[in-house]
C-alpha cells in the first residue's frame, strides 16, 4: 500500500515566489512532453538525441527548486516538502557484469616536469560490476528493465534528509541524491559539458573518480539506453516533481496564494508520470586502465581491473532472506 502523505501549500508563499516555481515546473513540463516515446530510449536512431536532451533540459529546473539556496523555492511554496526515499522489491534487487577485452597499446605517459615515459597496455580483460541499482532490473542477454526508484511504499522523509541518500556507489567514491543532480545540471544541463568517461592510463581504480576534476568520470561508464545512472535518476527526479505539483493543485484549485494557475494545471494533465521500459546496458568507456605506473607488463591480477557500480545502501548489500 503506498504510504501517501500530500505536499501543503504555503499560504505565506509571495506571488514572485510561486511564479518562479512555476516557471521551473513548465520547464521541467516542456522537457518531457516527448518523454511518451518510450521506445526513443532503445531505437537505433536519432532518439536517444531526444532522452538526452529531456534529461539535460530538465535538470537545471529540478535543481533550482530543489537545490538551489537550500531548496528555497519548493519550500517557498510547499510547507516541509516531504520525497519517498529511494528503494524497491529487495527479492528483485539484481546483478550484472560487463566484461570486454582491449588490445595491445602503447601509450606515453607525460609529466609537468617534462619528463615522458613510455607504457604498454598487454591485452586487457576489463569488467564493470553493476548492481543493487534502485529502478533497475537486470533481465537476460544485455537488457534490463527500468522504473520509478523510489518507494512508494515507504514513509516519506524531508527534502533535506531526502537529498543525503546515497543514490550511487562508484568504486570507493559514494554519490548522494544531491550529487546526483548537481552533476547532471552543472555538467550538462548548464553548460553542456558532457564529459566521456575517459580513465588515464596507469592509474589506479580506487583514484579514477577522487578529486573535484574527476568525480564525474565513472558515473557515465555505462548507460541504461542512452542515460547514465544519475541520469535516470534525475530524469524520475523531475517525474517525481511534477506528479506532487499535479495533487497540490488538484487539491487547491486553480489558484495558488492569487496566482492563476489554470494553463499550468491543463498542461500537467498531459504529462505522464509512471514512465517504464527496456534498455540494452551500454559499455560507455572511451578507455579503460590498469593498475601502476611502470612500463613493464602489469602483474597478472592488475590484467583484469573491476569497477564496482551499485547503490551502496548497507539494506541491499545484505544478502536476500
Amino acid at each position: 500500500m503506498v504510504s501517501y502523505q500530500s505536499w501543503v501549500l504555503n499560504t505565506r508563499a509571495h506571488p514572485l515566489t510561486v511564479n518562479k516555481a512555476i516557471d521551473c515546473i513548465v520547464e521541467i513540463i516542456g522537457a518531457i512532453r516527448n518523454l511518451t516515446e518510450r521506445k526513443e530510449l532503445i531505437v537505433a536512431n536519432e532518439g536517444w538525441r531526444i532522452i538526452t536532451a529531456i534529461v539535460r533540459q530538465l535538470s537545471v529546473p529540478v535543481r533550482k527548486l530543489c537545490i538551489d539556496d537550500r531548496g528555497s523555492l519548493l519550500k517557498g511554496v510547499v510547507v516541509n516538502p516531504m520525497f519517498h526515499q529511494l528503494g524497491g522489491t529487495k527479492g528483485k534487487f539484481s546483478r550484472t557484469t560487463i566484461k570486454w577485452r582491449v588490445p595491445k597499446r602503447e601509450w606515453v605517459l607525460g609529466y609537468e616536469d617534462g619528463r615522458r615515459e613510455n607504457v604498454v597496455v598487454p591485452e586487457t580483460e576489463h569488467e564493470i560490476e553493476i548492481g543493487r541499482l534502485y529502478g533497475v532490473e537486470f533481465l537476460e542477454d544485455g537488457w534490463c528493465r527500468i522504473g520509478i526508484p523510489f518507494d512508494l511504499a515507504s514513509e516519506p522523509i524531508q527534502m533535506d534528509d531526502w537529498l543525503k541518500y546515497k543514490v550511487l556507489q562508484v568504486n570507493s567514491v559514494g554519490y548522494t541524491l544531491k550529487d546526483a543532480l548537481k552533476l547532471v545540471a552543472d555538467y550538462e544541463g548548464a553548460h553542456t559539458n558532457d564529459l566521456p568517461a575517459f580513465i588515464a592510463v596507469g592509474v589506479n581504480p580506487e583514484d579514477i573518480d577522487k578529486g573535484r576534476n574527476m568525480k564525474y568520470r565513472l558515473t557515465n561508464s555505462v548507460y541504461f539506453g542512452c542515460l547514465s545512472y544519475i541520469q535516470l535518476v534525475t530524469l524520475y527526479t523531475g517525474l517525481y516533481v511534477i506528479r506532487r505539483i499535479q495533487e497540490l493543485i488538484e487539491e487547491n484549485g486553480y489558484s495558488l496564494n492569487g496566482v492563476d494557475v489554470k494553463d499550468l494545471a491543463n498542461l500537467l494533465r498531459g504529462v505522464q508520470t509512471d514512465y517504464s521500459v527496456r534498455a540494452r546496458l551500454v559499455q560507455n568507456c572511451n578507455e579503460m586502465v590498469f593498475a601502476g605506473k611502470t612500463n613493464a607488463v602489469p602483474k597478472s591480477r592488475a590484467r583484469r581491473p573491476v569497477y564496482h557500480l551499485w547503490s551502496g545502501s548497507k539494506e541491499w548489500d545484505a544478502p536476500v532472506t
